[in-house]
């Protein structure tokens, strides 16, 4: 299975497509197929391969907790597409998501091992910023 890492900067264009950088377009292809999945995230944008974004929304109806599950649903699934790449390699980031959470035309692109973060560099920078001093703690946790 693929793991997705690295950080990208991406300028999205004045019609909401961002071009997905070759290596991660063959990476997501070779193991997945074109298509990719774009929803809400607890913080940014989320992007899946596809049957990654499956496996997680089929995941959801067996949650116990009520309140949860219909939150994961409304906004997790509510608010994904599935997209493919043109033949420049652009896919439409769609308006819904464009206006929740990227308000600039800077962005980056995160692996996180199974999908990817799309963020605002300016979120992206404030956040890693304020993240710095707890990471000591989390990389630790990994007892390596």
């Amino acid at each position: 299975m693929s793991q997705f890492s690295g950080t990208n900067q991406l300028t999205m264009d004045d019609k909401g497509r961002l071009a997905i950088p070759a290596r991660l377009r063959t990476q997501i292809g070779d193991e997945y197929g074109k298509a990719i999945v774009m929803t809400l995230g607890p913080e940014c944008i989320e992007v899946y391969p596809v049957p990654v974004f499956r496996r997680k929304a089929e995941a959801i109806p067996k949650m116990q907790d009520r309140e949860k599950r219909t939150l994961m649903l409304r906004l997790f699934v509510g608010y994904a597409v599935e997209c493919e790449p043109d033949a420049q390699g652009r896919v439409l980031v769609p308006p819904a998501l464009r206006e929740r959470k990227l308000q600039a035309n800077d962005v980056v692109l995160v692996g996180q091992l199974d999908h990817f973060e799309l963020w605002t560099e300016a979120e992206w920078n404030s956040a890693t910023v304020a993240s710095q001093p707890s990471y000591a703690d989390a990389y630790a946790a990994l007892n390596l």
